[in-house]
């Protein structure tokens, strides 16, 4: 809040602020002089709390969350009686997302951080859109920008959670490196990410792709609600028809092809 809105909304009695507010009416500004004078005597904390809040700051005041960082900007605005813009930006855009998650869950739409199946149409526009080389099939959620009576407007990145489907397409991984990468090789090419030829690659493997999800970015698209498929990370979840699984325990997958690699070799 500025110093001229603070003056504008100050509710004390001290005759200097009120001669300040008079002044403001009047000339619609203060001088350098005049402007430092007032921050010296609202920084005391009994001077502060003289200003009226603002609307964004009421609503900081009224929150009733348990977002640890909200909180703490409003033990300081209890505290202080005012804040910077920054804090009051950081707070309400906390807020907002609690909000927005709060609204999309009560109509059982995916939030930020879910993660979603699209259908090969809405993926070959996401395809042709950002000129990639595949159709985006699994979405990790970022952010829920629309809302129509019909369809959802999201934005998302290729997921980077480990599942039992290729990550890329969510189709069935069959042999030792695709369930080590959770990729199929087709769709490793086709991202751009050079697909391992020995298990001591997989990590390698691992951080370019997460490299390329961050190059790709995000992606805006369109989905119709009766089409949103969730994926709730549950053990044994279904995801749509596709099966997508939590991968509950990532070196479970990693010791089975072992146990069968030495027993192939016995």
């Amino acid at each position: 809040m500025s110093t001229i809105t603070q003056v504008q909304n100050y509710q004390g009695s001290n005759s200097f602020i009120i001669k300040m507010k008079d002044a403001i009416k009047k000339y619609g500004s203060l001088t350098s002089k005049q402007a430092a004078a007032v921050e010296k005597i609202l920084n005391a904390p009994v001077e502060a709390k003289q200003v009226e809040l603002s609307d964004d700051m009421k609503k900081i005041q009224a929150y009733a969350g348990e977002n640890s960082f909200v909180k703490e900007i409003q033990s300081k605005l209890e505290k202080y009686g005012k804040l910077s813009d920054k804090q009051v930006s950081a707070a309400l855009g906390q807020i907002k997302k609690e909000e927005t998650k709060a609204a999309t869950k009560k109509m059982n739409i995916p939030a930020e951080g879910d993660t979603i199946q699209v259908g090969r149409r809405i993926g070959q526009q996401m395809k042709e859109t950002y000129g990639l080389e595949f159709n985006p099939t699994i979405l990790d959620i970022t952010k829920v920008m629309a809302i129509s009576p019909k369809a959802v407007k999201f934005s998302g990145k290729m997921t980077v959670k480990r599942c039992k489907v290729c990550m890329c397409c969510a189709k069935s991984l069959t042999d030792e490196y695709s369930m080590l990468t959770q990729m199929g090789k087709t769709c490793a090419k086709h991202m751009g990410v050079e697909y391992i030829k020995d298990r001591s690659q997989a990590d390698r493997f691992r951080e370019e792709y997460l490299k390329r999800v961050e190059e790709i970015g995000e992606m805006e698209f369109w989905i119709p609600k009766s089409q949103i498929k969730i994926w709730e990370g549950k053990m044994d979840r279904n995801f749509g028809a596709s099966g997508l699984k939590t991968e509950i325990d990532e070196d479970r997958a990693t010791r089975s092809i072992a146990e069968r690699s030495e027993i192939s070799r016995t």
